[in-house]
C-alpha cells in the first residue's frame, strides 16, 4: 500500500491554465474519486500523476506529486510505473492488434518475471475471459472485456496506486457493476484507487472521499458518504432536484408568484 498526495499543483497546456492549486491525498489502502464535468481537469490531474502529461503537450508548473513522500512528478512515464502509479486511461487503449496475452505481457514490460508471473495468475482470477481469449486479437473482444484488460494489463505492473479514467464508461449496466466490484476487489487487495467517473453514485459508493473539481480547481470536498447527501451535489451530478426547488423552477417558467392565491 502506498500514499499519494498532490499538494498546489498547476499544469498548463501552453499559455492555458488547465489545473491550479489542486491539493489533495490518497491515503494508503483507499479509494478516493475526483467527480466534475466534461472540461474541469480531471483526466489532466491522472495524466499529470502517472508522467503522461509530455504526450499530451501538457506540462506541471507548480506544485508537487509524492508518493509515500517521495516525489514522483516529472518522472517520465515508464518511471512512475517503476515506482508503482500505473494508469488505465479514459477509453480503455488496448493494443488492438495484439493478442490479449500480448497486452498483458507489455504490461509487465520491466516487471521481474516472478512478480509479472504472480500477477498474471491474479488477472486471470479477476477477469477469467481473458484467459479464456489469451489468444484473441484484443481488437475483437467486447467494450467491456476490453475494459477488463485494460485494467489487467496495469495491473501486471504490480502497482501501489492504481489511476482509473472513467473504467465504466459506454458499459451496459450490469458489466458496469462488475467493474465497480473488481475495483472493490483490487482495492481490498491492497491497492489505493484514484478514481474518475461520470457515474458519480457508483463512484460515490466505491470511494471513502471525493473532491469535485470545477474549472480546474476543486470546489468541493469531502467524506464520500456525505456529499453523496449533499443536496449541491445531487442536484449537479446525480440529476435530483428538491420538491420545493422544482415547484420554484415551475412557478418561475409559468411566470407566477409563490405568494399569488
Amino acid at each position: 500500500m502506498a500514499e499519494l498526495t498532490i499538494a498546489d499543483l498547476a499544469v498548463d497546456y501552453g499559455p492555458v491554465r488547465a489545473l491550479g492549486g489542486i491539493t489533495l491525498s490518497v491515503p494508503s489502502g483507499s479509494i478516493v474519486a475526483v467527480l466534475g464535468a466534461n472540461g474541469a481537469g480531471k483526466t489532466t490531474l491522472l495524466r499529470a500523476v502517472s508522467g503522461t502529461l509530455r504526450f499530451h503537450r501538457g506540462r506541471v508548473t507548480a506544485g508537487r506529486i509524492a508518493l509515500d513522500g517521495d516525489r514522483v512528478d516529472g518522472l517520465p512515464a515508464a518511471a512512475a510505473v517503476r515506482r508503482g502509479v500505473t494508469h488505465v486511461p479514459e477509453g480503455r487503449r488496448v493494443f488492438a492488434r495484439m493478442t490479449v496475452a500480448e497486452n498483458l505481457r507489455a504490461g509487465g514490460l520491466g516487471t521481474p518475471r516472478a512478480a509479472a508471473a504472480k500477477a498474471a495468475q491474479w488477472v486471470h482470477e479477476l477477469f477469467p475471459v481473458l484467459a479464456e481469449r489469451a489468444h484473441q486479437r484484443a481488437g475483437l473482444l467486447s467494450g467491456g472485456e476490453q475494459q477488463m484488460l485494460a485494467i489487467g494489463r496495469a495491473l501486471m505492473a504490480d502497482p501501489k496506486v492504481l489511476l482509473l479514467d472513467e473504467p465504466t464508461l459506454g458499459l451496459a449496466p450490469q458489466m458496469a457493476a462488475r467493474i465497480a466490484q473488481t475495483v472493490r476487489t483490487i482495492n481490498a487487495a491492497g491497492t489505493s484507487v484514484l478514481l474518475v467517473e461520470q457515474n458519480v453514485a457508483m463512484a460515490l459508493s466505491l470511494a471513502s472521499h471525493a473532491y469535485v473539481l470545477e474549472v480546474g480547481q476543486v470546489t468541493l470536498e469531502g467524506p464520500a458518504s456525505e456529499l453523496a447527501g449533499s443536496d449541491e451535489v445531487r442536484r449537479r451530478y446525480l440529476g435530483e432536484t428538491g420538491e420545493q426547488e422544482a415547484l420554484e423552477a415551475l412557478e418561475s417558467r409559468a411566470g407566477l408568484s409563490r405568494w399569488s392565491a
